[in-house]
């Protein structure tokens, strides 16, 4: 049976169990791990920290500066099998952490930074296909992606993304092109804004110079109003790794070099 958990009158650690559990934080800052089972998490006032563990979990973080994750966060070991969560930082600037399985992620108002591990996500469902995370309300103006590259600063467990950063940790992408692919020359983030692709390997051919690495973005035409983020393995050779949802056009998004950091 699953439990009622809820925050006192003083910032404290919430801890569930391994059923799906009910948690609700405080007005202060809360530290929230859920666990095992499928939890509905709700952070509430202050600037929280929560983890789902196990399971499909639903984090909602409320107002405040929360930094969240659907799984273990960047400290523990990958969780695998079925994994996939919800997360919705609400108001405020939060760090959304992006884990395995097909995780649905919300930023909500304010600037949100959503964290990348790994560009090859554990599949949600034993058996099934690589998952793809899909980010519902990215916004170029305000929020900004970071990739946890090997070797760079602090890596959290399963870190496997190249160091393309212009500096130290927190800078954006060294190189950068937005445009149509026949532009393209071999830089970090390529940004293809004239055409749209079925797959993530046809856009890795249209552009040259890419290594190992790099990310592509670009429009997907086998779905509306989807734009998708991929990983170069080799030269012409790519796999998706997450979607933008609600993206009229890629070009529209306005995406700068700004928007790719890695950490």
């Amino acid at each position: 049976m699953s439990r009622i958990i809820e925050g006192g009158r003083r910032p404290e650690p919430l801890i569930g169990t391994e059923l799906g559990d009910w948690m609700e934080g405080s007005q202060y800052n809360d530290w929230i791990d859920g666990r095992g089972g499928d939890d509905k998490i709700l952070g509430g006032n202050g600037n929280d920290r929560a983890n789902g563990g196990e399971g499909n979990d639903d984090i909602f973080g409320g107002d405040g500066s929360d930094r969240l994750s659907g799984d273990n966060s960047r400290v523990h070991p990958r969780i695998s099998g079925e994994d996939n969560d919800r997360l919705n930082g609400g108001p405020g600037e939060d760090d959304l952490y992006v884990g395995d399985g097909q995780d649905t992620l919300t930023g909500g108002t304010d600037s949100d930074t959503f964290v990348f591990q790994f560009h090859n996500p554990v599949p949600g469902v034993v058996g099934s296909k690589s998952d793809i995370t899909t980010i519902t309300d990215f916004n170029p103006a305000e929020d900004t992606f970071a990739f946890d590259a090997v070797g760079l600063y602090n890596d959290g467990f399963g870190a496997n993304f190249v160091n393309n950063a212009s500096l130290q940790s927190g800078s954006p992408v060294s190189s950068f092109y937005s445009g149509a692919a026949s532009g393209a020359n071999g830089e970090h983030v390529v940004v293809i804004t004239g055409e749209s692709f079925n797959s993530p390997n046809e856009a890795a051919r249209a552009i040259s110079g890419e290594h190992a690495g790099d990310i592509i973005v670009y429009q997907s035409s086998y779905t509306d109003r989807v734009a998708t983020l991929a990983y170069v393995t080799a030269e012409g050779s790519a796999h998706e790794f997450a979607h933008l949802g609600g993206v009229v056009t890629v070009a529209d998004l306005g995406l700068t070099a700004s928007d790719f950091t890695f950490v």
